[in-house]
């Protein structure tokens, strides 16, 4: 059973509730060090009981959060290729706080190495970014990214998001703060962007 109501469609990827038979999936994408070392809340080496782990907590958070109410906690969405229903990775939605200010949402996503350099980050970004902008009426989308990371900062970049400034972020997971490079995109300026030919 899905984790959420919310489906989101884009040409190729179907952004959808995580289910439990995701784990395993999950689990091998995830137990990648090129894929999770940019990252600040994934653990390493990941199991398939943190997949399971990491879905059951995700039941409980889209259990309590409808689309369209205000976002309390970080809420995930798999991101599966329509074509051959494969997951490629995840991507999540929660309350923006940049540089100790709350505001808007921030999203964060992994993708997969397997499925690298074919355009599906750019795409889940934008999926969910017209989410947030069209259906959750937020006012701007955060998003953070190490400096070094420069797949990341090409997907941001991509779909409008403008350096706001630079710091640090916690991460218990590897054990010290990393440095980010922080990039937000405001709904005006994604109108805008829309209404260009």
């Amino acid at each position: 059973m899905p984790t959420t109501g919310a489906e989101l469609e884009s040409d190729r990827l179907r952004l959808r509730g995580l289910r439990a038979d995701d784990a395993a999936s999950i689990a091998i994408l995830v137990n990648d060090w090129e894929v999770v070392r940019y990252t600040t809340s994934i653990p390493y080496p990941y199991d398939v009981q943190m997949a399971r782990a990491f879905i059951a907590s995700q039941a409980e958070r889209w259990a309590a959060w409808q689309p369209g109410a205000r976002l309390v906690e970080e809420v995930a969405f798999a991101i599966e290729r329509k074509s051959d229903r494969e997951l490629v990775g995840c991507i999540g939605l929660q309350p923006g706080e940049m540089q100790g200010e709350p505001g808007g949402l921030e999203f964060g996503y992994w993708i997969g190495k397997t499925y690298w350099n074919r355009g599906y980050a750019s795409e889940a970004v934008g999926t969910l970014t017209r989410f947030a902008f069209e259906i959750l009426h937020v006012d701007e989308i955060w998003a953070a990214a190490v400096p070094v990371n420069d797949a990341s900062h090409r997907v941001l970049e991509k779909n409008g998001f403008a350096i706001a400034g630079a710091g640090t972020r916690e991460s218990e997971m590897r054990g010290h703060s990393l440095p980010v490079i922080t990039r937000k995109l405001s709904r005006a300026q994604w109108l805008t962007a829309r209404s260009r030919p």
